[in-house]
């Protein structure tokens, strides 16, 4: 009785406000609940408490214990104990169903679920049929109907093994076993009593009166409908599985005859409609429909009886979408875009088209005008109505995949795909246009948009724009014209503006979007700006069809009257040519009204635009390699193929207008970039990269850059365009290289250089001009050595070298100056990232020299009082975290060489060895709480542990000492990569520190940290192969170390219970032979696993 009181106090001290207890009162219930919790055998007064009390929290924290004392001490019970504790939960639920708190309830179902589970794998084959038919016997009832579909939900929950890892303190094979055991029959039994359950509700009255009931019918049939019956052939495997499979297919075995009969999906069709007005059950029951959509696998015996469900399916769907379409009811588009998705995920377009033809062309009218309610909707201002981008999104995945699952001549632009998708192509682009030509609302209020923080559209809706993309090129034909008219007619709206210097907003939004829409449609996706990417198939294949002669003089004609035509009097049919010439006009608009004076007035975000489009196309159409193409159309060769005076003339005019883009938006940071992409398109390109050095706007170009006259705004644009340069260069005669360095990079290289050579390296930090002046070069020469391929190596060594001796000399006085010390550690990483370190071993040992100067600068700089290296955090992560990465960098030029170094004084992992006794000491363990600092950190100390393990072990005692407390602060802290990292780690150093018992009881003390994290279940199921490993190699090589451990664990717990179970499961950890053969260590893999559930919370 008096341990009920205490119990009783504690729970109530634990729901009271913070008002009626203190702190320390609070903190000695929680422990006096837990000790309880974790106490053994306590069944007598959890079913005391349970049967005495009222109160909730108590009855809770009750049936919790149990849960966990049923799962820890499984083994010590006998059948009678097991059935007994069973039956009075059962009971208890059953008697106080309509007094019990729901939470309580659920935590007394669900240890009834373990016990039956559990029970299922050591009990006669027909102990689960039989449990669960007593289970549908309850849902017969009217006053247990409840109780049943509670303890089905438990059963369900606990079987589906959704966690892929340890549960209920079971092996993952037990898991998959009792899965399995349920999938059988009982799982079927379960899905029919609903199912029937679902009848006698609808006749029961209305869906208010037993709302409930109708939520927990709703969930069970979504669960099962979601269940995967798939075998799962690994662990990791699973977890995979379970991570990238947002939608699991249903694929049940051949007797589950009621799925494919149609009466399943009729009641989930009406349910769906009588659920109207309770959207919760609304969205359970759409749900339930997207999974019997992906119904598939040996359920269907024959081909035909597929094509009849899907045939009943596509016919349901599309009639809920016609429904929603012609009442507008917006909050059923999401749920019913993702049935018709799933269905064409699961099934291939020609499968679901080979239904008769009138039931698929009403399914693509459907959905057609599905896309275009959902798109229209998009350009409302309301708030009901703000997650329709990603409807958006759905809808033009169903597009996609209609379009990918049909064969390239599949989808012809005539046929009623073809229409169909050009009907959502020109819905999409009236959402973006203005009135009169389109729908755009562009009525939101200035200070509902932050123009600092607002993404650029084509970063914001660039999925969408490349499906949209995908679709107008399977009718270029109509879309390319319908742009580039439009364009046009824009072009000379802005000329006409201008001249009256009127406010547009409008039709310079208007220009953005139909030249973003003209670059996806005429090119496709690149990873890479300026990367080649071949012309799209329906492109040339549609100009193929539609072939017709350039007439050069014409265009030549075309070009001296400067592009001051009407989009009717184009020299060309050619729809490519003419989409180029729409955006060359545009441009040249731009140009002649940025010279006369008019940047204030005109759009930055047009002119970015403009370049991105003119650097996607040309990265495919300019000057291709023609020799890839099986067949090109002759009109695209002479229009911009290599000898094409015409595409020779662009690269010209392209360049110009980078140059006006640079000179009259000195400050835009996107037109920078946009600009500077369009060089790099150029530069990549070897046909167009040779022009450019006969070209005099390109020369003009690198003039005004080195001179100073065009200014790049931002450290990413710097060093693009310093990269681009570098690549020009690549593709010049070895006999070219330097000369081509000196006359772009020489006069920067000389004056900094000059600089960090002479005594006023020392007023570099105080001087912001030279500040400027000096991260600007180091810049360059980051995106020099970011471009280096092995033929410029020699020559950039020359120019580089220089500047990163002086460099180090910089280090020295910059502790004041945070911005250059991170422009000096990029620079060094980006040099050691790159290819100059494989030149000869004589070069090699000069930079890794200056690497090491580098490295031992900073640690005295920052170690300077009142430093700034260490004041904000963020600078402090910065440039330890680039620390790191030139460590790793350094570490894989030994790696990856073929050329073996001398020994190992000559190695780079000697430098990265010295790097880290320079470098742990300024690590924390608040630093290694950013994720990317800790990720690289743990990765570098596994790289040399695992290439270099003896020389780890000689490093000074504070250093180890420190990664030893990072490594063991790593296990617990930080993400599941980590710990592999560590585990790793440890295991290379296990095996070296044989003769080094100090060091044994350093990494012991991880392993010890280990196992005591797999008793608490706080280490992840995923990663006990790797700690087996670990622990093995532990055993094998350090078996003394390994009985410490264990013998340190063991007297550590309180009773003599938990020491004799500890004592009995590391007893089967030590192999017959420590032998750490691939074989052996499978075998204790199993053995390990088996371990982790026999001290599952055993460790206090």
């Amino acid at each position: 009785m008096e341990q009920l009181q205490e119990l009783s106090d504690a729970a109530r001290i634990m729901t009271v406000g913070s008002a009626g207890v203190t702190g320390e009162q609070r903190k000695q219930a929680e422990n006096l609940l837990m000790k309880f919790k974790r106490s053994e055998k306590p069944y007598v007064i959890c079913k005391h408490i349970l049967e005495s009390t009222n109160e909730p929290y108590l009855h809770f924290v009750a049936c919790s214990t149990l849960r966990e004392a049923v799962m820890r001490e499984w083994s010590l019970l006998g059948e009678i104990e097991v059935d007994n504790l069973r039956d009075f939960l059962l009971n208890f639920a059953h008697q106080r169903k309509t007094s019990l708190q729901a939470y309580v309830l659920k935590q007394i179902l669900h240890t009834v679920a373990i016990i039956v589970k559990r029970s299922s794998l050591d009990r006669p084959s027909e102990f689960l049929p039989t449990f669960v038919d007593n289970v549908c016997q309850l849902l017969t009832g009217p006053d247990t109907l409840l109780l049943g579909l509670e303890i089905a939900s438990a059963l369900l929950a606990e079987f589906t093994v959704a966690d892929k890892g340890l549960s209920s303190y079971m092996s993952y094979q037990h898991n998959l076993d009792c899965k399995e055991k349920i999938e059988k029959g009982p799982l079927y039994r379960i899905f029919v009593g609903v199912v029937e359950v679902v009848g006698k509700l609808r006749g029961a009255g209305s869906i208010s009166q037993h709302l409930r009931q109708w939520i927990q019918v709703m969930s069970i049939l979504f669960t099962i409908l979601s269940w995967d019956f798939g075998f799962i052939l690994s662990k990791k495997l699973a977890q995979i599985s379970f991570l990238s499979m947002p939608v699991v297919n249903l694929t049940p075995g051949k007797d589950w005859t009621v799925l494919k009969e149609g009466r399943v999906l009729q009641i989930l069709v009406e349910l769906y409609e009588a659920f109207g007005s309770h959207q919760d059950l609304q969205h359970l029951a759409r749900m339930c429909l997207v999974q019997l959509g992906t119904l598939n696998g040996t359920i269907f015996a024959t081909t035909g009886e597929q094509e009849q469900f899907l045939s009943s399916y596509l016919s349901a769907i599309t009639k809920l979408v016609i429904r929603a379409s012609a009442t507008k009811s917006h909050h059923e588009y999401h749920g019913l875009s993702l049935a018709v998705r799933q269905l064409l995920w699961t099934n291939s377009s020609p499968e679901v088209e080979a239904m008769e033809k009138g039931l698929w062309g009403a399914f693509i009218s459907a959905i057609t005008d599905l896309s275009i309610n959902v798109m229209i909707a998009s350009t409302r201002d309301d708030e009901m109505l703000a997650d329709t981008q990603d409807v958006v999104d759905v809808v033009l995945d169903i597009w996609l995949t209609l379009l990918q699952n049909d064969s390239d001549e599949g989808a012809e632009a005539s046929g009623p795909l073809g229409q169909a998708v050009l009907r959502v192509v020109e819905c999409y682009v009236k959402c973006h246009l203005a009135s009169p030509t389109g729908i755009r609302n562009d009525n939101v209020k200035e200070e509902e948009i932050d123009l600092e923080s607002e993404e650029d559209d084509r970063v914001k809706y660039r999925d969408q724009l490349e499906v949209i993309g995908c679709m107008a090129r399977l009718n270029t034909g109509a879309v390319l014209p319908y742009l580039s008219k439009m364009l046009m007619e824009r072009c000379r709206a802005v000329k006409e503006t201008a001249d009256s210097q009127q406010e547009c907003t409008p039709l310079f939004e208007d220009v953005h979007w139909l030249v973003v829409l003209i670059g996806y449609t005429l090119a496709e996706a690149t990873t890479d700006p300026g990367m080649y990417v071949a012309v799209p198939k329906p492109v040339l294949k549609f100009i193929s069809e539609n072939d017709e002669t350039v007439d050069m003089a014409t265009f030549e004609i075309y070009i001296q009257k400067h592009l001051g035509v009407r989009f009717g009097e184009l020299p060309s049919k050619n729809l490519v040519v003419n989409a180029v010439i729409s955006l060359l006009e545009l441009a040249t608009v731009y140009q002649g009204l940025l010279g006369r004076g008019a940047c204030h007035y005109l759009s930055p975000q047009v002119y970015s635009s403009l370049m991105w489009a003119l650097s996607r196309i040309c990265a495919s159409y300019l000057m291709f390699n023609e020799s890839e193409y099986s067949y090109i159309p002759q009109s695209l060769v002479l229009s911009f193929g290599e000898d094409s005076s015409f595409a020779q003339w662009l690269v010209g005019s392209f360049v110009e207008k980078i140059i006006s883009g640079l000179v009259y938006y000195p400050g835009e940071e996107s037109i920078a970039v946009d600009c500077v992409s369009l060089v790099t398109t150029f530069a990549r390109n070897p046909r167009t990269s040779k022009l450019l050095m006969k070209d005099g706007n390109f020369l003009k170009l690198v003039e005004q850059y080195t001179t100073g006259a065009v200014v790049l705004p931002s450290s990413e644009s710097v060093r693009s365009f310093a990269a681009a340069m570098t690549t020009v260069m690549s593709h010049l005669p070895s006999s070219e290289h330097l000369p081509f360095m000196e006359k772009v990079f020489g006069g920067m290289t000389s004056s900094v250089v000059a600089v960090l050579n002479s005594d006023q390296v020392s007023q570099v930090p105080d001087n912001p001009s030279l500040i400027v002046k000096i991260i600007t070069a180091l810049d360059t020469f980051h995106g020099i050595a970011s471009s280096i391929v092995n033929k410029i190596i020699d020559a950039v060594f020359v120019t580089v070298v220089p500047v990163l001796e002086g460099c180090v000399r910089l280090m020295k006085v910059s502790q004041h100056a945070p911005t250059i010390v991170r422009s000096i550690l990029e620079l060094f990483c980006s040099v050691a990232d790159s290819g100059i370190l494989q030149i000869d071993k004589s070069q090699t040992a000069r930079l890794y020299e200056i690497c090491y100067q580098l490295l031992k600068c900073y640690s005295v700089s920052a170690m300077r009082p009142g430093s700034k290296m260490v004041g904000a955090e963020e600078d402090r992560y910065d440039n330890i975290l680039l620390c790191l990465e030139l460590l790793s960098h350094l570490c894989s030029r030994d790696f990856f060489s073929f050329d073996e170094p001398d020994s190992f004084e000559d190695s780079s992992s000697k430098l990265v060895l010295i790097g880290l006794d320079i470098i742990v000491p300024h690590i924390d363990v608040e630093l290694l709480k950013f994720p990317k600092l800790s990720s690289e950190f743990f990765k570098l100390i596994t790289f040399i542990c695992e290439v270099y393990p003896e020389k780890v072990t000689n490093l000074p005692e504070n250093v180890v000492d420190q990664i030893i407390l990072m490594l063991k602060v790593g296990l617990n802290n930080y993400n599941d990569d980590i710990t592999f990292y560590i585990f790793n780690a440890v295991s290379a150093l296990a095996i070296h520190s044989a003769a080094n018992g100090g060091f044994q009881r350093k990494i012991g003390s991880i392993v010890k940290h280990t196992l005591l994290l797999i008793s608490s279940q706080e280490l992840p199921a995923g990663l006990y192969d790797t700690a087996a490993d670990m622990v093995f190699t532990f055993i094998c090589k350090c078996r003394g170390e390994y009985m410490s451990v264990v013998n340190e664990i063991v007297t550590q717990q309180e009773n003599s219970t938990s020491q004799e179970c500890l004592k009995n499961a590391f007893s089967t950890l030590i192999p017959n032979t420590p032998n750490l053969s691939r074989r052996d260590k499978e075998q204790f893999s199993k053995v390990f696993e088996n371990f982790a559930i026999n001290v599952y919370g055993v460790c206090r």
